[in-house]
């Protein structure tokens, strides 16, 4: 069931299959990080997405519409519903 996630299992940085920003997953914050792959890390800061859950999964408030999120543990997939899939770098 990829709406059940492990939080604890997303730590890390996530690269876009189709070419959308890189993904980083930081426990302390339980946020989602999104890094456009063309900015250095010095040049810009990236945008903060809080991982929400409620009935229907997990969530983020991305462009202000709820964009949901899984995760694939057989296949170590992340998928954000707008963004595609993500593999973990």
């Amino acid at each position: 069931d990829t709406r059940n996630i492990n939080l604890d299992r997303l730590v890390g940085n996530w690269e876009s299959i189709n070419l959308n920003p890189t993904v980083i997953y930081t426990e302390m914050e339980k946020a989602i990080y999104l890094r456009n792959p063309h900015e250095s890390s010095k040049q810009a800061s990236p945008a903060t997405y809080k991982i929400q859950e409620d009935e229907d999964g997990f969530f983020i408030n991305y462009n202000m519409k709820r964009t949901a999120i899984s995760h694939d543990t057989k296949l170590d997939i992340l998928t954000i519903s707008v963004l595609g899939d993500y593999m973990r770098n």
